[in-house]
């Protein structure tokens, strides 16, 4: 592209509608504009009338204001709309980062221009993901005036990936405007729910074809059905899964596989007893159904193991994040230390079973058992960053859904640490911190085991 110089006057100079919501004519950029003048040349093409900008809108409307008698213009050849969009969106993200909003519009004017997604990324510089995001969000109202609001792109595109649910959108609306902390975990947590049930819904269509009930929990989670080995059948003998069970239940694991378990389903009516010791029964011994009581918890636990499912995950992406800065958070050094001095088992074990937790943490992509080590032999690697993931993936593997129903002190000093560093706890996890509080009856945090 030829290009000539030209002093001209910024009155004469056309502009149309730039991709820049807002012109940004922050009086710090005027005051610089009119003492000093543009010195960064605007980029213009004749037309029949006038000369276009198509760089340099702020600076031309800055000049303009400053009442700047001339500017210099780079008055070029005719670009193509696309090209104008594609370097204007360049040239604002050097000067002046372009909001998400800016960006959101401008994939989305490229892509009615007919661009795919993958050519506006290679243009622009931007991953394709990124560009995917921005144009689901600019393709739903509730997502797009939520980036108007000042919600990231991220947080924006939840919205649109909810929005067949008004519910739950202006759940999740009002927890971004109110309590913005709680918002990843109660999206992680809503994910989970959502892809659960798809793939209960699709093994119970799986199961029924077969010719099975299906039926909701066993054991502690329902005390009506068991499994048939904990049962006697009336006359005394075993019963057995091959010849007793008349329904399954159904289970997702955490690989996400779901797990079909024949059960015996009201047990009772069919004349079976529990064999003393074996039956995973809160009603074993008793007659009749649960107690008001009994369910209420049944419904706590399995909530509060939903919820700390959610908090695992949230947690664990936090952490990446963590580890991913160019240095190590503050007191690094004294947590590694106190973590060694008085939860060396959990190190133990984190180190002999749970390397590829640490180099998940990391960020390594489906980490195997040496990739931890590959990852320390790396000279790019930073030491401190990989003694410091082994340190976080002691406490990781010393936690479980058992963690908020029976909190230890090493669960807490470990939540109190995350906190300090920045960390959001979920209320599920914030059962263990108060648990703590509460024992020791003070505001000293607990620093050691006891």
């Amino acid at each position: 592209m030829t290009a000539v110089l030209e002093n001209l006057d910024p009155k004469t100079l056309t502009i149309d509608a730039n991709i820049r919501k807002d012109a940004s004519l922050d009086p710090a950029f005027l005051a610089s504009i009119k003492d000093h003048g543009v010195l960064q040349p605007i980029v213009a093409h004749r037309t029949e009338t006038s000369a276009h900008v198509l760089y340099g809108q702020r600076r031309t409307l800055a000049a303009v204001e400053g009442n700047l008698p001339t500017v210099p213009v780079y008055v070029v050849e005719s670009a193509t709309e696309a090209d104008r969009l594609v370097r204007q969106m360049v040239e604002n993200d050097q000067r002046l980062g372009l909001s998400e909003r800016d960006r959101a519009e401008a994939f989305h004017q490229l892509s009615l221009m007919g661009i795919p997604a993958a050519q506006i990324a290679k243009k622009t510089g931007t991953k394709k993901t990124t560009v995917e995001t921005a144009l689901k969000v600019r393709s739903n109202t509730a997502a797009t005036e939520a980036l108007d609001r000042g919600w990231t792109l991220e947080q924006s595109a939840v919205l649109e990936e909810f929005s067949d649910d008004e519910t739950l959108v202006a759940e999740l609306q009002l927890i971004l405007d109110k309590e913005p902390g709680r918002f990843a975990h109660r999206v992680q947590y809503l994910r989970n729910v959502r892809i659960t049930a798809a793939l209960i819904a699709k093994a119970t269509a799986e199961q029924e074809a077969l010719g099975n009930t299906v039926v909701d929990g066993s054991g502690y989670a329902n005390p009506a059905n068991q499994d048939a080995n904990a049962l006697l059948r009336a006359d005394g003998s075993p019963a057995t899964a091959v010849e007793d069970a008349n329904a399954v239940v159904l289970n997702v694991m955490y690989n996400g596989e779901v797990q079909v378990r024949p059960v015996v389903a009201n047990f009772r009516d069919h004349g079976y007893t529990i064999i003393p010791g074996r039956g995973a029964s809160v009603t074993e011994g008793q007659s009749g159904p649960m107690t008001d009581a009994q369910k209420k918890e049944r419904r706590t636990v399995i909530e509060n193991n939903k919820k700390w499912d959610a908090a695992t995950e949230v947690r664990q992406a936090w952490i990446t994040a963590l580890l991913g800065r160019k240095t190590p958070p503050k007191d690094w050094a004294r947590f590694t230390a106190t973590t060694l001095a008085n939860y060396s088992n959990s190190v133990a074990y984190a180190a002999a079973q749970k390397q590829e937790l640490a180099a998940n943490l990391v960020g390594v992509t489906d980490p195997d058992y040496r990739s931890y080590k590959e990852l320390v032999d790396k000279p790019t690697t930073n030491p401190d960053t990989a003694v410091l993931a082994m340190m976080l993936a002691a406490h990781e593997s010393a936690l479980s859904r058992q963690s908020w129903r029976h909190p230890g002190p090493q669960d807490a000093y470990y939540l109190f640490v995350l906190k300090d560093w920045g960390y959001t706890a979920s209320d599920v996890e914030t059962i263990m911190t108060d648990h703590a509080m509460r024992d020791t009856n003070t505001d000293n945090r607990p620093e050691t085991a006891p």
